[in-house]
């Protein structure tokens, strides 16, 4: 009796240990892509944010990009109220915030809808937790993202040598 308790106590705790193994060291390479699909389109996105409102303060009459930089700089310390700022400047740097709040919600609602139906929320959540916890695993992440960022710049150059011609 007391044998066959060790036993399947054995048993129990060498499955839960062999799952938990599995879990760990279970993403594939695909599971690794779907990710890192979703955080290059992400990346991506973002940088583009910047460069938009880079455009928008350059584009805008009246607000210099050293002005945008000192108010923007007020803001978030909270003080925008108190910064020196004309009316006109005040008006163009509320415009590109509001066109800024607007991209970043856009940005966040596709970028769930991402998550949910290109890598599953379960996915997602284990492999972000694993990735920092797992040295191995974010060798093998980086190695995928690093390949995904070749291939858009190797289109992009092709899309940029072709127009040419």
């Amino acid at each position: 009796m007391k044998g066959n308790l060790l036993m399947t106590l054995a048993l129990v705790l060498g499955v839960s240990f062999g799952a938990f193994s599995q879990d760990k060291e279970g993403f594939t390479n695909e599971d690794l892509t779907k990710y890192a699909t979703v955080m290059k389109w992400a990346d991506d996105t973002k940088k583009q944010m910047g460069k938009d409102v880079g455009t928008w303060v350059k584009e805008s009459e009246g607000l210099s990009g050293t002005k945008y930089k000192e108010l923007s700089a007020a803001n978030k310390k909270g003080t925008l109220e108190e910064a020196e700022a004309t009316e006109e400047e005040m008006t163009i740097f509320k415009g590109i915030l509001d066109k800024t709040e607007t991209a970043k919600a856009e940005f966040k609602e596709t970028y769930t809808t991402k998550i949910k139906e290109e890598i599953g929320a379960g996915l997602y959540n284990r492999l972000r937790k694993e990735l920092k916890a797992d040295a191995e695993l974010k060798s093998r992440y980086d190695a995928i993202y690093a390949g995904l960022a070749e291939e858009t710049e190797e289109t992009s150059e092709d899309s940029d040598t072709s127009g040419g011609n």
